[in-house]
Parts: structure tokens; sequence; C-alpha cells
């Protein structure tokens, strides 16, 4: 963006994260704050309608000015869900607004999902340009020697670190061979890693995998074994969550302390209403029961729970939308109200409780009582 600044001059950017921003309702209140920053204009309660007219007239106030505007939606793929009822509203604004004369903007769309476009709804790929700039990963075997020539001891330069002592040669063999074995040679970690290549992980999610190898190298373990891949892989997992929590609400927090205490309690799988249920008697013993949100607010937390993939959906596991024998072999899930969906927990309780404890995550006192010391 600097680039373009010194070469174009000034505009005004706007980023939406499709992590962050629950729906597009959020979405429109974001891009309204932005584009008012500098005016510290206080913004009312606006309906859809008028939030479109509004905004309309703020993209419109810009252009008059000289003044460009470039959206920029990351996580794309989060605002073109494909089993979502939402109608890419926010979307389809965005692109229609770029073809009305007294607007000057662009929109660019960040994403690794490379059917984002296949899920657009028609109205909206009728306008889109299709201009599309791909990032080929490098390939499995590529990334492999990579790996290894990041974790080869030949490769260092020794003789530019006086202070770090350079290892024998016969460490250094032993160390390489560890590496080759590892990364080269078929084994189950070398079907791990490939599992998550295949899955989209990119180049430097690896990168930081064999840098957090290193960091369990020691005395009592100098050579590379798959258990020190293990120990790195969790240690990203557990950064990789906390990256994820970190953008929850209240409410998504809340959820997951209730889940956590049913799970607690040997429940493995649960529905909104048991983890309502117990949100609602843990407020109701402090008297705090105005602090419940209704159970639409409630649920939208857990569709962006799922989406964050943070809970995962175990459909009709209580059986409530079969009906006799029948009806056994049946999917009915799809069928459910969203309250008795059953869903069930992607991560240990007691990940989120450390989280809560150290600080990592911030929430209310009355939620992080309830997290570290209520049932």
């Amino acid at each position: 963006m600097r680039n373009l600044r010194v070469k174009f001059g000034n505009f005004t950017v706007v980023y939406l994260n499709g992590v962050i921003l629950q729906n597009e309702l959020e979405a429109f209140k974001e891009l309204t704050a932005q584009l008012t920053r500098d005016t510290a204009v206080k913004h009312p309660v606006l309906s859809y309608w008028n939030m479109y007219e509004y905004l309309r007239s703020l993209l419109v106030a810009k252009a008059e000015a000289d003044d460009h505007v470039i959206v920029i939606l990351d996580a794309l793929e989060n605002f073109v869900r494909e089993s979502s009822n939402a109608k890419q509203l926010l979307l389809y604004n965005l692109l229609d607004w770029l073809q009305e004369e007294g607007i000057k903007m662009g929109v660019l769309g960040i994403t690794d999902d490379y059917n984002v476009v296949d899920n657009m709804e028609k109205r909206v790929r009728s306008r889109f340009s299709n201009l599309q700039i791909v990032i080929d990963r490098p390939s499995f075997v590529q990334i492999r020697q990579h790996l290894v020539h990041l974790l080869s001891l030949d490769q260092f330069p020794w003789d530019s670190h006086s202070d770090l002592r350079k290892p024998s040669a016969e460490y250094a063999a032993s160390f390489s061979k560890s590496v080759s074995k590892l990364l080269l040679e078929q084994s189950k970690l070398l079907a791990s890693l490939e599992f998550d290549y295949d899955i989209g992980k990119p180049q430097a999610f690896f990168v930081r995998l064999a840098a957090a190898v290193v960091y369990y190298i020691g005395v009592n373990k100098p050579i590379f074994t798959a258990q020190h891949f293990r120990l790195a892989r969790h240690l990203l997992e557990q950064d990789h969550q906390l990256a994820v929590l970190e953008t929850v609400t209240e409410h998504g927090i809340a959820l997951l302390i209730g889940m956590g205490h049913l799970e607690v309690d040997d429940q493995r799988v649960f529905t909104l209403e048991m983890v309502y249920a117990r949100w609602e008697n843990f407020l109701r013993q402090h008297d705090m029961l105005a602090q419940l949100p209704t159970r639409g607010e409630a649920q939208k937390a857990l569709e962006n729970l799922l989406r964050l993939k943070l809970v995962k959906d175990a459909g009709d596991a209580f059986k409530i939308g079969r009906g006799g024998k029948g009806f056994m072999k049946q999917d009915f899930s799809g069928s459910l109200r969203p309250e008795f969906q059953a869903v069930h927990l992607n991560f240990a309780p007691r990940t989120l409780a450390g989280m809560l404890r150290n600080g990592s995550i911030k929430c209310s006192t009355l939620l992080k009582e309830w997290a570290l010391n209520g049932s």
C-alpha cells in the first residue's frame, strides 16, 4: 500500500476480516466506521436500507473529494459461504457500487480457498471481474527439500557467528542423517506432513514447524526424532487456537465455557439448549440474568464457533429428529431445529481455562469466574 501511495497518491484503505466479523451487518458497521474515522461521526442505529444509502453517500462524498477507496476483504471465503443462509449482501453491494460513475473504489479479496468464486451467488459472480492473482504453493517435494535445507547444519554460516560453537563433524553427520531419514524417507511422520499439505497448509506453516522443532533439541535428545515434530505440532496448534480464540466474542466464550463444564461432567456432545441452560443457571445463581443473551444471539455465536472450527457438528447425536426403526438409516440432522443440533468441542476444556487463567484471552470477570471456579 505504501508503494501504491507513492505512485498514485493518497487513498483510503478499508480492511475487513471475515474471521473477525461474525456477520454481514457487523461488516457494514465496520465499513462505516473506517470510512468516517477521520471525521469522528457518531453513527446512529441504522436499518439495512438506511445503512446502504448512508454508505453510498459516504463513498460518493469520498469520490467528490477525489479520494479513492480500496476495500480489502481478508478471508474472503467467510463472506462467500456456500452453506450459509446469508445472501452475500456485502459483496453484492460492494461490487454493485464499483459500476457507479459517482463512486471511485476498488475491492480486493484475499483467500486461500480456490473454490471461492464457485461459491459466489450468480448475481455476485456476474459483477465480479474475475481478475485473479494466484500464488501457487511449492510442491510437497519442494517443501520437503526446503525443510532439509533449513535444518541442515552444513548450510549454516558458522564463520559469521563466532559466538556459536560449531558442532563436530560426527554430530553434524548424525544430525543430517536424522533429518534426511525423517523428511525424505516414507514414514508416518511424512504421511502426516503430506496430509497437512493436501488440506491446504501454506509453506509458512512448515517453516514455523521446522523452527518449533529446533526448540526441542537438547542435550538429552540431540538428534531429530518424530517425537520432536509431534511436540512442535502441538505447540503450533496451541498458538493457532489462541489466535482464533482471541477473535471470539463474549457470547462465544461463554458457550465454550459451558461446553467445557459439560464435558468435564462426562457429556461429550451437547446441544445449544443444554449449554444455554447451564449458562442461565450460573447467571441466576449470581443474580445476573440480565446479562443472558437471547437464544437467537446465542445461536449466532454458536454458528461462529462452528465456522472457526472451535466446535464441530455432531448432527443428530441424540436422535431428536428420528422416528421409529424405519427411520434409523436416514440422516435428519439437516432438518433439525438449530437449538437441537449437537456439537462437540474441538479442543480440551483445560486449554481454554489455561488461556483465561494466564490472561491470553480477555473476557469479563464473571465469565472468568465461571470458567475457573463455577460449574
